[in-house]
């Protein structure tokens, strides 16, 4: 049973937390009532300390959560109790409804293949694609659709957002099975969902392996936690044979070539289709979400966001008897920075406060593929052409490099210099702030980051590495360094107000943003 964040408050669980988060009051008292002084940034920010960051990790890390799962009754009281604490350190909220809450629609769900059926209309009849011997599904719709099919052909460029909208997107898929192939039809319906698509047709080799098209009907059809909504765009991968069957020879445009623009409509051709879902349990997990206006009348109407996932894996296999995965340095580490870099920033006067609004996004799912930053970039509770900048925080407890903290993407924009520089400026954090460390992984375009990027808004990557409890019972809260953590928060309240008081925008480098185009697929 999912617990309310509403009534969350008479739970024996949340009552325990929130005295736990009272400690932070005794051990590191806000400065609100201070007076003005040269050194009341300094003084503040260094209130950020090694116990008040281990508060909130020993909350959101305690076994009483269960280890976030998303979704999970574990991660409405953690939800529960960071909406609670930025309340409390006079934050406004900035979720849905008035509410510190933004929540999206999550389902246990695959494609019911049994109940799927699809017929291609062509200028030389008609023809019917056989699920699991033809084709293969991913994703559904609950509206059965007809619409005209279009053919796209990338290497001429996207098409330009909202121009598929109501039709068929059809892109070739050239190759044998595997993971280049799969990422190369999730790179292609990013840019049919942006194009405004209602379906996409993957045309696959003629020649390609029916028992590979069986197999994967029948791996597809497992269900899985996806994000709902639009999300779930219905994709359609089809043996060429079977979709040429419908179409002469001169009605191709993968044969007869493709328009300057790359995108040709196939003449008198359309996709009729029922590709049903089959959900088998419905959620609405939060994000949470809290703002410091700005106090400039005019920046204030900008934006920075700084992100962090307060998610994790739940209950897994026992280790050594335990089978709770505390998650307190994945993101327990990030999370608490957050917080603290909330209270610090609501706590200055007002004439120290940023002056660009600062909102702080707590996101879920990221364990599940990035949802929760997904579903607020593309909904967002405040106006996304706004948004200047994004900065994720995410596993910065670790103790492999005690004083060291990697700022991937930092040369993709004028905000990794600025970071850099900072901790320079400032040797009393005792911080390296150092360049990706782990290229080979490509880490920059696999954390919350990443929806950001797709609406090209300049973002960075606070990181401290992977270790050997990366997603493992171990990543509890004596694993983590909760000094370097207050450190790297710090550093990060530091960034925020400079960022929030340069009069010019934080801007991608020309080479940078040409490799987020490349790396997001256009998908904005």
């Amino acid at each position: 049973m999912k617990l309310s964040v509403e009534h969350a408050a008479t739970s024996q669980v949340l009552r325990a937390i929130l005295t736990l988060s009272a400690l932070a009051y005794v051990v590191a008292p806000g400065l609100a009532h201070a007076q003005p002084a040269p050194s009341v940034v300094r003084e503040t920010v260094e209130s950020i300390t090694q116990e008040t960051v281990l508060n909130h990790i020993a909350v959101l890390a305690s076994d009483q959560l269960l280890g976030r799962d998303t979704p999970s009754e574990g991660l409405e009281t953690a939800a529960a109790y960071l909406a609670d604490l930025h309340r409390s350190y006079g934050l406004q909220p900035a979720g849905e409804n008035g509410t510190f809450f933004q929540r999206y629609p999550f389902g246990f769900m695959g494609p019911d293949t049994d109940a799927a059926q699809a017929t291609i209309t062509g200028p030389d009849g008609t023809a019917e694609i056989r699920i699991g011997s033809d084709a293969f599904v991913d994703g559904g719709t609950e509206d059965s659709f007809d619409a005209a099919l279009v053919y796209v052909d990338l290497s001429r460029g996207n098409p330009a957002p909202g121009s598929l909208t109501g039709d068929v997107a059809v892109f070739e898929l050239s190759g044998s099975w595997g993971q280049s192939l799969w990422q190369s039809s999730s790179d292609q319906a990013s840019v049919a969902r942006a194009a405004g698509a209602v379906a996409i047709v993957h045309v696959l080799d003629s020649g390609f392996s029916s028992s590979v098209i069986s197999q994967m009907t029948s791996t597809l059809a497992q269900p899985t936690w996806r994000l709902g909504g639009d999300a779930l765009l219905p994709r359609l991968f089809v043996r060429r044979g079977a979709l040429e069957s419908a179409l002469p020879r001169e009605s191709r445009p993968w044969e007869s070539g493709a328009t300057a623009a790359g995108v040709s409509p196939i003449g008198g051709a359309s996709l009729r289709a029922s590709l049903p879902l089959d959900v088998l349990s419905y959620s609405t997990p939060p994000n949470v979400i809290a703002e410091i206006p700005g106090s400039d009348p005019e920046l204030s109407r900008e934006y920075i966001v700084l992100t962090a996932h307060f998610d994790h894996v739940g209950v897994g296999r026992p280790v050594a008897g335990d089978s709770i995965y505390n998650g307190a340095d994945d993101n327990g580490s990030g999370t608490a920075a957050l917080l603290e870099v909330a209270r610090a920033l609501a706590s200055l006067p007002p004439t120290q406060r940023p002056r660009r609004s600062v909102l702080f996004a707590h996101v879920s799912g990221e364990e599940k593929g990035l949802l929760g930053s997904e579903w607020w970039v593309d909904h967002p509770t405040r106006p996304i052409g706004s948004v200047i900048a994004n900065i994720n925080t995410d596993m910065v407890g670790g103790d492999a490099h005690p004083d060291t903290v990697a700022v991937l993407g930092n040369e993709y924009s004028s905000l990794g210099p600025l970071i850099m520089r900072l901790s320079r400026e400032r040797p009393e954090l005792r911080l390296t702030t150092v360049s990706d460390m782990w290229p080979q992984e490509n880490l920059f375009f696999r954390s919350d980051q990443f929806n950001f990027m797709r609406k090209e808004i300049p973002s960075l990557f606070v990181f401290a590495g992977l270790h050997d409890c990366y997603h493992r019972p171990c990543d509890d809260l004596d694993f983590v360094n909760t000094d370097k953590v207050a450190r790297v928060a710090r550093l990060l309240a530091y960034a925020v107000l400079e960022v929030a008081a340069s009069n010019d925008r934080p801007q991608w480098n020309a080479s940078g943003l040409t490799n987020v185009r490349r790396m997001t697929s256009g998908g904005g």
